[in-house]
């Protein structure tokens, strides 16, 4: 799962525990690059100089034109970075009412791009320096260097709670002459335009927004019996988001809509952003009559739920496993009692979807460690026959990696940001069978794509049929590609989903075939599906729509735990692993001070909760405090 990331500008609101951790350390701070000074000539040679130090490419291979996120690998937080030192060296204001100029520079996606910007703002009253944002923590050369914290995980589910009532009593002031998009058709659509009509607005029912056209308000109909509406709405919201709106809103559940739209409201805080949910046979007057309403509410939940005589939103509460389930039983806390009380011994099968990398391979050891089951592999990353090259064998750092191939010959960026990817997914695959054999278990890796869903299913049933059984499946496949609404296109949009989506849909039908399937399935979500957040609507709809997944293999056999899991940030697993917590984005949270979780207690908390955990709770929250 991915953590939050930089595409932010504000953080959630932050979740408060009344549970002290079990755990605290605190990691090192990652080195900061040294800065070599100031330098001489043109913007654009200081521009280079800067990109040079942050990705560790000579000046001479970075061309102007470069795209730094697809050629160089520079996300949005080490963009943050390199426009903070850009700041300091060129003495540009980044305080008060002029952020703007340094936000753009952030926003930037070559050098050209970002000389050009630097240039626009340069005249500005030169500050002291760039100020760190509010909350961060000391800042050296434009980078936070306080510590992170690293501490257990609470555990949290998303429970209703009651809203004021919505009484459109200024209806009629705030409505009168506003243009209303209604997308769909029906008898909901029909007692809408007959209400919006009354109070002086004017409505179009349409099935996708007309080019050119803009709208006061966009009311999207998800009729009940509707296929999956994302990720192929995408596109009508954003055309209409471009237009900025006062209202937003979605008028039935669909999966994915929540994370959505709590992402839509934290990207576009002057804007409505709202999905009501009904209860089944609402009549269509009655439905028409509550988004007239809610058009015209005081809050701005992003996720109302309606009933008669009640309005009900969701939010985050804390709600422990008991003595049990927050200790564990057995000796040393080592997991076996969980692993007992799961069925799980040395004769099970236990299946991870891209579980040979990151906090999932993790997950395996916590499993191979606790019982010994046999593990299986699926992930993306093919492993290649032979041995590294010396030159390159020697080299861990992705630094120590990219000065080895470009002193190899490699000089095209993207090719060596490629290749630096390739050899660490290998090596961390390989780690992760060596471990986990280690550990006193049966171990296989098989290069499969989540998203084939021929390859799954031949694969799962041959699993079954070696070994007449499988008891348990962790799903933790995905891409993040954070881009604001407005610069993402539904291309991207459509990947993100889907790979995380339909992956999972492809692995619970593919063990949804065998005779004897398993009795978990675990998917792991993120905690930007409960919390939204700026950059990652995709991302956030992607994990929310797992739960309607998981809690529908559950449901659809006796004895069946389908359970998703919205993890918040992951500290690195200390094997040299990262994940996907990166160097920079380790620094982004220690200032702005979000406390990551600890590898070995998330991974048990994971275990426990799926001995103690209650079944009705097909979807939980696990995160550090700070957010």
């Amino acid at each position: 799962p991915a953590p939050v990331t930089s595409a932010t500008a504000g953080a959630p609101p932050p979740v408060t525990s009344a549970d002290a951790p079990v755990t605290v350390r605190v990691l090192p701070a990652p080195p900061v690059p040294a800065r070599t000074g100031a330098a001489n000539g043109s913007v654009l040679s200081v521009v280079l100089e800067v990109i040079g130090e942050r990705t560790g490419y000579p000046v001479d291979m970075i061309e102007p034109d470069l795209d730094l996120e697809a050629d160089l690998s520079v996300d949005s937080i080490k963009r943050a970075e390199i426009a903070g030192e850009l700041a300091t060296r060129l003495g540009l204001t980044t305080t008060g009412d002029t952020d703007t100029g340094i936000e753009e520079l952030t926003k930037a996606r070559t050098a050209a791009s970002i000389a050009a910007l630097v240039a626009g703002v340069r005249g500005e009253v030169a500050g002291p320096g760039p100020a760190a944002d509010a909350g961060a923590g000391p800042m050296e050369d434009g980078v936070a260097t306080a510590e992170p914290v690293v501490v257990a995980p609470g555990r949290l589910v998303m429970r209703e709670f009651d809203l004021e009532p919505a009484r459109p009593s200024t209806a009629a002031d705030q409505l009168a002459g506003r243009r209303f998009l209604l997308l769909g058709h029906g008898p909901v659509a029909e007692a809408l335009t007959v209400r919006l009509t009354a109070l002086g607005a004017h409505a179009v029912t349409a099935e996708e927004p007309p080019a050119g056209a803009e709208f006061d308000g966009l009311v999207h109909l998800v009729a009940p019996d509707s296929p999956p509406v994302l990720p192929d709405v995408y596109p009508a919201y954003r055309q209409v988001l471009a237009g900025g709106p006062r209202w937003v809103l979605a008028a039935g559940a669909a999966a994915g809509l929540r994370g959505f739209f709590r992402s839509v409201a934290r990207e576009y805080p002057d804007t409505v952003a709202r999905v009501v949910e009904h209860s089944p046979g609402t009549a269509p007057e009655d439905l028409a009559a509550d988004l007239v309403a809610e058009l015209t509410a005081p809050d701005r939940e992003p996720v109302v739920l309606r009933s008669p005589g009640a309005r009900r939103g969701l939010r985050m509460t804390e709600e422990g496993l008991g003595l049990l389930g927050s200790t564990g039983a057995g000796p040393a806390g080592d997991g076996a009692a969980e692993a007992t009380a799961l069925g799980l011994d040395s004769t099970s099968v236990v299946l991870l979807v891209g579980g040979a990398r990151g906090i999932t391979a993790r997950f395996a050891a916590t499993l191979a460690a606790a019982s010994r089951c046999r593990i299986e592999l699926f992930g993306r990353t093919a492993l290649t026959e032979g041995e590294e090259d010396p030159a390159v064998a020697a080299a861990h750092s992705a630094g120590e990696l990219r000065s080895a191939l470009i002193a190899g010959g490699l000089r095209v960026p993207a090719e060596i940001e490629r290749t630096i990817g390739r050899i660490q997914a290998e090596r961390e695959v390989r780690a992760t069978l060596r471990r986990l054999t280690a550990l006193g278990s049966e171990v296989r890796y098989r290069a499969v794509d989540a998203l084939d869903g021929d390859a799954v299913r031949r694969a799962v049933k041959e699993i079954h049929a070696e070994h007449g059984r499988l008891d348990g499946v962790v799903y933790a496949a995905g891409v993040i590609e954070d881009k604001l609404i407005a610069e993402k296109s539904p291309a991207s949009y459509d990947r993100v989903f889907r790979t995380k989506v339909d992956g999972a849909r492809e692995l619970l039908d593919a063990v949804g075939d065998l005779p004897d399937g398993p009795r978990f399935a675990v998917l792991f979500g993120s905690i930007a599906a409960t919390l939204g957040n700026r950059g990652q609507s995709d991302y956030a709809a992607a994990n929310d729509a797992l739960e309607s997944l998981g809690a529908r293999w559950a449901a659809s056999g006796p004895g069946r735990r389908g359970l998703t899991v919205h993890w918040g940030p992951w500290a690195p697993t200390g094997d040299g692993n990262h994940g996907m917590v990166t160097p920079e984005l380790m620094r982004h949270y220690a200032g702005r001070g979000i406390q990551l979780i600890d590898p070995e207690e998330g991974t048990g908390s994971l275990l426990r909760e799926l001995a103690w955990g209650p079944a009705a709770d097909t979807a939980v929250v696990y995160t550090a405090s700070g957010w």
